[in-house]
C-alpha cells in the first residue's frame, strides 16, 4: 500500500506524545524517533503535557482521547490559548464516527486510528509533518496578513480593490478621503463617489482593465464626500486575477493641494513673465558657469534691434554691436565674472557700462548692465540674473544740463566782465573825444562797440537750443568756408586762408557758416602774428606772395580741407598750436586762454553746431599749429571730444 511521499516540515520537529499506557507510549516514541525530522518526548497526562509545553513549546502534540477512564482531552485542548498554538492530533482507537466528528469540532488538526501496526505509525509520522507544515504556513499567513493590515492602515496613500465595478476593499486613508466609514463604502459602485463630470473617465478605465486591453492606468478625478466637499484624487490601477476573476488593485492620492500649488505657480510664472516683459529694461537669465542665455525678455529686440534667436544660438553675438572701444573691456569683464564664480569668490553684483550701436543704426547709445548671481540654500550659484538699462536719454539729459549750466556761467561772465571791459573803454574814449575834441578816440569807441556786438552775437548763438530742428539743405562746405572768411578777413591783416576741395553735405547753411567763422576767429585770436608795421585794418593791397612763401616768412596761414574718403573736414593753422594739457577743456563754454581779451564762447559754439548736426569734432595732432577735425560718421572713432 503506497501512502505517497511524506511532507517534512523545515527543521527538526519537536513532538509531545500524551499517553498513559507505558507500553504503547514507548512503542510509539520508538517508531517516531526513527524519522530523521522528528524529536519525540512523552508524558502520561494532559496536565503534564501543558506544563511541558509551557516550559519548552512543542511543534505538535499527539494525544490519546481518554486517560484512566476520564476525558482529559478537553483539558489538553487548552493549549490553543497559548501564542502560536501547536496542532493537536488525536491518536486513538476509532470505534465510532462520532469520535472523529467531535474531535474535529473541538479543534484538533487531525485524527489517526491507533492500531499496533507499522503502517499506522508511518501514517502518524506523515500526518504530524503535514500538520506542522500547515500550522507554520497558517502562522506565516497570519503574520503576513497582520503586516498587510498595518501597511494598509498606516499607508499615506489610499489603497483599494475593485471587482465588477464595486469596491471590495479600501483602507482607512481612502475612506477618510471619501468621507465615509469603511463599511459604508465596501460593496458600492466606485462611481457613487465620483463627481458626475468625471465618471466617464472611471468607467472607461475599469472597462479597459477588466477586459485586459490595458494592464495599468493613471488618471485624475474628483470625488465628493457626504458634505459635498470636492477632493481631487490621482488614481493608479493595476489589473490582477484573484480566484480566477479579474480585479483592479490600485492607489489613490489626494493631489488637491498639489494641483492648486501648481496652478498658483503657473499663474505666478505667467505674471512674472508679463511683468518682466513689460519692464523698460532688458532682463536675461544665464547659466551659472558660462554665458549661456536661457531666458531674455522682449526688450532685447526693442533695444538692440536684433532678433532674439541670435542671442540664444550665440550668446556673445551681441558683442559685435558694442562700440569698438568698449568691446574688449566688456568681454574681459564677463569672463572675469564667470572665473570668479568657478573659483567660488563671487561678488554680490557685477556692473558694466558700455556704448553700443543698435543693428541698422548709426547712433551711439549708452548702456548699464548689472549681473547678480542667484544662490541656492547651500550658497552655490544656480543662475545669473542680468538687467541692462539704456542710459542714453539720461546721459543726454545730464549733458544738456551741464551745457546749460556752462552757458549760464558764460552768460554771467560775459555780463559781469567781458561786456564791461569794452563798454568802459568806449565810455572813456567818448569822454576824451568830447573833452579834447579829438575824433581819433571815436575809432576806439567804434572798435569797442564792434567788440560788444560780437559778444552779444556769441551769447545769443550759445543760448540757442542745439536740439532745434535744422534747416537742412545741400551745403557746399567750400562756399560756407569762403563766406565765413570774408566776414573775418576785414580784421585779418596779412593772414592767408587756403580753402581746398570740400564735399557737399546735408546741413544748416547758416550754422555751418557760423562754425567756420568761429574756427577762423579762434585762429586769428590765438595764432595771428602782425607784420610789425601796425597795419591791421586791411586797407593795404593784398600780398601777392604764395601761402608757402607767407608760411616761410613766419606769417599765419589757415588751411581748410577734406579728410580722407570725405569722412569730414579739417581747419588748421601754422600757429603755436594747442597744448595737450588744455585740449580736454577748449570746447567748454567760457574757457579761454586770453586773459581779458576773450569770452571763451567761440569753440563752445563750434561744438554746439557740430553736435546739432550729429557730427563730432576733435583736436588732432599736428606737426605745427592747431588742427581741428570734424567727422561726419563718428562710429568706431576714439579720442573724440565726447
Amino acid at each position: 500500500m503506497s501512502l505517497g511521499p511524506v511532507v517534512h516540515a523545515e527543521g527538526l520537529t519537536r513532538v509531545l506524545l500524551v499517553d498513559d499506557d507505558p507500553e504503547t507510549s514507548a512503542e510509539t516514541v520508538s517508531a517516531l524517533d526513527g524519522c530523521d525530522s522528528l524529536d519525540v518526548a512523552a508524558v502520561a497526562d494532559p496536565l503534564a503535557a501543558l506544563e511541558a509545553h509551557a516550559e519548552s513549546p512543542f511543534d505538535c502534540i499527539v494525544t490519546e482521547l481518554e486517560f484512566d477512564g476520564t476525558a482529559g482531552f478537553d483539558t489538553l485542548l487548552r493549549v490553543r490559548e497559548s501564542p502560536n498554538p501547536p496542532p493537536v492530533i488525536l491518536f486513538t482507537r476509532l470505534d465510532s464516527e462520532d469520535v472523529v466528528r467531535e474531535a474535529f469540532a473541538a479543534g484538533v488538526a487531525d485524527v489517526v486510528d491507533k492500531r499496533p501496526t507499522d503502517v499506522q505509525l508511518t501514517v502518524l509520522a506523515h500526518r504530524i509533518s503535514n500538520a506542522v507544515v500547515a500550522a507554520r504556513q497558517s502562522t506565516e499567513l497570519d503574520e503576513l496578513y497582520a503586516w498587510l493590515q498595518v501597511i494598509a492602515e498606516q499607508s499615506l496613500v489610499g489603497l483599494y480593490v475593485i471587482r465588477d465595478g464595486r469596491i471590495e476593499f479600501v483602507n482607512e486613508y481612502l475612506s477618510n478621503l471619501l468621507g465615509y466609514d469603511t463599511d459604508e463604502i465596501v460593496g458600492r459602485p466606485i462611481t457613487d463617489f465620483i463627481v458626475e463630470e468625471d465618471r466617464a473617465i472611471v468607467d472607461e478605465s475599469l472597462r479597459n482593465r477588466d477586459h485586459g486591453s490595458v494592464e495599468s492606468m493613471s488618471y485624475t478625478v474628483r470625488v465628493s464626500d457626504r458634505t459635498g466637499e470636492l477632493t481631487t484624487l490621482e488614481i493608479t490601477g493595476q489589473r490582477a486575477v484573484v480566484d480566477g476573476e479579474p480585479v483592479v488593485v490600485g492607489t489613490a492620492m489626494d493631489v488637491t493641494a498639489r494641483l492648486e500649488s501648481e496652478r498658483l505657480l503657473r499663474r505666478s510664472e505667467r505674471l512674472t513673465r508679463q511683468i518682466i516683459s513689460s519692464l523698460p529694461d532688458m532682463v536675461f537669465i544665464s547659466e551659472p558657469t558660462e554665458f549661456d542665455v536661457v531666458y531674455i525678455n522682449d526688450q532685447f529686440e526693442n533695444i538692440w534691434r536684433r532678433d532674439v534667436s541670435y542671442l540664444y544660438e550665440n550668446p556673445r553675438s551681441f558683442l559685435d554691436l558694442v562700440h569698438v572701444d568698449d568691446r574688449d573691456q566688456l568681454r574681459r569683464a564677463i569672463d572675469e565674472m564667470f572665473t570668479d564664480i568657478r573659483d567660488g569668490v563671487v561678488d554680490e553684483q557685477y556692473e558694466f557700462e558700455f556704448r553700443f550701436i543698435p543693428e541698422g543704426s548709426e547712433n551711439i547709445r549708452w548702456a548699464n548692465a548689472r549681473a547678480v548671481p542667484l544662490l541656492d540654500e547651500n550658497g552655490d550659484v544656480t543662475n545669473i540674473l542680468g538687467v541692462m538699462s539704456d542710459l542714453t536719454e539720461r546721459i543726454s539729459h545730464e549733458r544738456e544740463l551741464a551745457q546749460q549750466n556752462a552757458r549760464l556761467d558764460a552768460f554771467a561772465r560775459v555780463l559781469s566782465h567781458d561786456i564791461r571791459g569794452p563798454l568802459a573803454v568806449a565810455q572813456g574814449r567818448l569822454e576824451l573825444a568830447r573833452e579834447l575834441d579829438d575824433d581819433n578816440h571815436l575809432d576806439h569807441v567804434e572798435r569797442a562797440h564792434r567788440r560788444i556786438t560780437d559778444l552779444v552775437e556769441d551769447v545769443l548763438s550759445l543760448a540757442r537750443d542745439e536740439r532745434s530742428v535744422l534747416d537742412a539743405e545741400e551745403v557746399p562746405l567750400a562756399d560756407a568756408a569762403a563766406t565765413a572768411w570774408e566776414m573775418c578777413s576785414s580784421n585779418a591783416g596779412d593772414v592767408c586762408c587756403e580753402i581746398g576741395e570740400l564735399p557737399v553735405v546735408e546741413a544748416d547753411e547758416s550754422r555751418t557758416t557760423r562754425l567756420f567763422e568761429n574756427l577762423f576767429r579762434n585762429a586769428l585770436q590765438h595764432a595771428h602774428r602782425p607784420r610789425g608795421d601796425g597795419s591791421d585794418d586791411g586797407g593795404e593791397p593784398r600780398d601777392s606772395r604764395t601761402p608757402s612763401d607767407r608760411e616761410g616768412d613766419g606769417e599765419l596761414v589757415i588751411r581748410v580741407g577734406a579728410l580722407p574718403s570725405h569722412r569730414g573736414f579739417f581747419v588748421e593753422d601754422n600757429g603755436p598750436g594747442i597744448p595737450a594739457s588744455i585740449r580736454d577743456h577748449i570746447f567748454d563754454s567760457g574757457f579761454s586762454t586770453k586773459d581779458g581779451d576773450g569770452n571763451g564762447l567761440g569753440l563752445g559754439i563750434v561744438r554746439q553746431i557740430v553736435d546739432s548736426h550729429g557730427w563730432i569734432i576733435r583736436v588732432a595732432d599736428s606737426a605745427s599749429g592747431a588742427r581741428f577735425e570734424v567727422l561726419f560718421d563718428p562710429v568706431g572713432e576714439a579720442g573724440t571730444s565726447d
